[in-house]
């Protein structure tokens, strides 16, 4: 980052804090808890090892989905290459359902099918996840160039060699678009997976603040949220792009 940038984005959150405190002490809402109520409570949870047990469980849940739910997408999105019925099937049926079906019904419809367990926000994350990997591969697939797959095909009639040999890497790219958007939709999917279907992690205690009008902890407990999803955005995945995505043929999602 340049900068001059550095500087703006300085400048953002110096006026948004500002902008913040201004709020909090004219509005006198209990409710509406300081910056520094806020970094207090930040502090506390960041001091107890119990934080850390939320962390790791809600992160647990968010890669098992995350696999899960990129698995289903990537094969139904490979799958509409080779069968006219599994194209239609995806693109008539099962692509609508999951894009269009808000995630706290998901979230809803498991916690009475499974109850308060590991199960429910890892299904409502793979739910909401699989329809990024399943659009951004089938759209991947249109995009292959037929001549490279005939060419290979001439020196190997198998066609799972031909399949990770010259398929998927041409669909790098369309992965990664997948990737970064499951990543940024599976952290917002598991709090309400853990919000109605957990008893335990940092949905949960979100929620458990809240029932407790402890609402700087609120604050606290989604600042949290906020430097995870930072940190994949602009560390790990600007890495993964500098590094990887920009030698590889440039793409727009769809």
């Amino acid at each position: 980052m340049a900068k001059n940038t550095w500087w703006k984005a300085a400048l953002a959150i110096a006026a948004f804090i500002a902008l913040w405190w201004f709020i909090a002490e004219v509005s006198h809402n209990r409710y509406f808890p300081t910056p520094l109520d806020t970094v207090k409570a930040f502090w506390d949870l960041m001091i107890s090892p119990k934080t850390y047990n939320h962390i790791w469980l809600t992160f647990y849940r968010t890669i098992i989905g995350l696999l899960l739910g990129s698995t289903i997408g990537i094969i139904l999105g490979i799958s509409t290459k080779y069968s006219e019925f599994m194209d239609t099937i995806v693109r008539v049926i099962i692509y609508p359902l999951f894009q269009s079906f808000p995630p706290i019904c998901w979230a809803l419809v498991f916690v009475l099918w499974f109850g308060l367990s590991n199960v429910t926000p890892i299904l409502t994350i793979m739910t909401v996840v699989a329809p990024f990997f399943m659009i951004n591969i089938w759209e991947g697939m249109k995009d292959i160039d037929d001549t490279l797959i005939e060419m290979a095909s001439t020196y190997t009639n198998k066609r799972f060699r031909i399949l990770r040999k010259v398929i998927l890497p041409m669909l790098y790219p369309y992965f990664f678009d997948a990737s970064k958007s499951g990543v940024m939709t599976a952290w917002k999917a598991v709090i309400l997976g853990e919000l109605y279907g957990s008893i335990a992690g940092m949905g949960y205690m979100l929620n458990m603040a809240f029932k407790a009008y402890h609402m700087s902890q609120v604050f606290a407990w989604t600042m949290f949220f906020v430097i995870i999803l930072v940190i994949f955005d602009k560390v790990f995945f600007n890495f993964i792009e500098r590094k990887f995505v920009r030698k590889w043929k440039t793409v727009k999602s769809f």
